[in-house]
């Protein structure tokens, strides 16, 4: 009897892993400055650091690391710039090397796409799984038949006979700029399905966060879609990746968005939305009216969210709510999207786009 697969967290979001990937390669001290952030903010996603929401992206892609266990953000408000939202003067890798452990592999014959390790700094772990990659170089040198494109997990087991293996790499900082690519390794990430309804002719697609809430609004916009030419079920967080699907849907300009008014809820879409726009999409909205509709119901027990948090997280949403919404973070509460159910937006109108 086979033993049931443990608990896999949800991967970084790929602007996060890339971001973490860059923070990590220097990591030589434990504690990074903002200056060294900002650094790598600029050099994993020059589009984004460059853009009018830098400082939002930014934040939202700290905490997501942070979520993950990579680097710890302060505790103590002093560290914290006056900004909206705040950003950290410092962070700390929990990751990072000891001193010591990490030095650079002189004594190891790297391939030419690798050429950058003989003055990295690695730990005992890396080398191992860069000597992994550079035999997988060596071996399918002149043979371009095992160099075509193949998902990640296939080429993660081709490489390291372990199917996640490369999940974990690329937030590290053997995928730092300037290190190994995806591209390099002739893999890719293959973004999960994104299930969706053809509504009408409009240009705006409506992306729902759990699936009744999905099914109440697809059936009520059937007959007078308005705007709306698709809805989509974002899944929680598979829409991170899925949403670049959406490219693939001809005549969409406009996305929106209607989730949970949580932690996780709010970060959905916004993280949803920086790894959107880098292929190309708009920003994606809050569904106004509806979170309109959704703030005057009685909230239930949530997470406490810090002040820091919760000003990143509302951030994404219109001004008239940022408020509302921070409070409700920062008391502990939330609001499930199921709170408007079907009768209420049937009787209810002005949530239509």
């Amino acid at each position: 009897m086979t033993s049931p697969p443990d608990r896999v967290e949800p991967p970084l979001s790929p602007a996060a892993a890339q971001l973490s990937a860059a923070l990590q390669a220097r990591a030589e001290r434990i504690t990074v400055s903002r200056a060294s952030v900002m650094e790598a903010f600029r050099e994993a996603l020059p589009g984004a650091a460059s853009g009018d929401n830098a400082r939002s992206t930014l934040a939202t892609l700290l905490h997501e690391i942070a979520e993950h266990g990579i680097f710890r953000l302060p505790t103590s408000r002093a560290k914290w710039d006056a900004g909206h939202p705040a950003l950290p003067e410092q962070v700390r890798i929990l990751t990072a090397p000891t001193t010591g452990t990490a030095k650079p592999s002189r004594h190891v014959s790297w391939r030419p796409e690798l050429n950058w390790a003989y003055a990295a700094r690695l730990t005992a772990s890396q080398t191992q799984d860069l000597l992994a990659c550079n035999h997988w170089f060596r071996d399918t040198h002149n043979h371009p038949a095992r160099r075509a494109p193949l998902p990640l997990r296939e080429r993660s087991y081709e490489i390291f006979r372990h199917e996640k293996r490369l999940d974990a790499l690329i937030t590290g900082a053997l995928f730092a700029p300037g290190r190994l690519t995806l591209e390099q390794l002739a893999t890719y990430r293959e973004p999960p399905p994104l299930a969706h309804h053809k509504l009408g002719d409009g240009n705006t697609l409506l992306v729902v966060e759990n699936s009744d809430t999905y099914a109440t609004l697809r059936n009520l916009l059937i007959p007078s879609p308005g705007n709306i030419g698709y809805i989509a079920f974002g899944s929680g967080r598979a829409f991170e990746a899925s949403v670049e699907n959406i490219t693939e849907l001809a005549g969409i300009h406009r996305i929106v968005y209607y989730g949970d008014l949580d932690a996780e809820g709010i970060a959905i879409p916004a993280r949803a939305s920086i790894n959107g726009t880098q292929h190309g999409l708009p920003t994606i909205e809050p569904a106004t009216g509806l979170y309109q509709l959704l703030l005057a119901h009685e909230p239930t027990i949530g997470d406490i969210i810090t002040n820091e948090r919760a000003s990143s997280l509302t951030a994404w949403l219109p001004q008239q709510y940022r408020q509302a919404a921070h409070t409700l973070l920062a008391k502990g509460q939330r609001l499930a999207q199921e709170a408007t159910n079907r009768i209420e937006l049937s009787i209810e109108q002005n949530w239509r786009l």
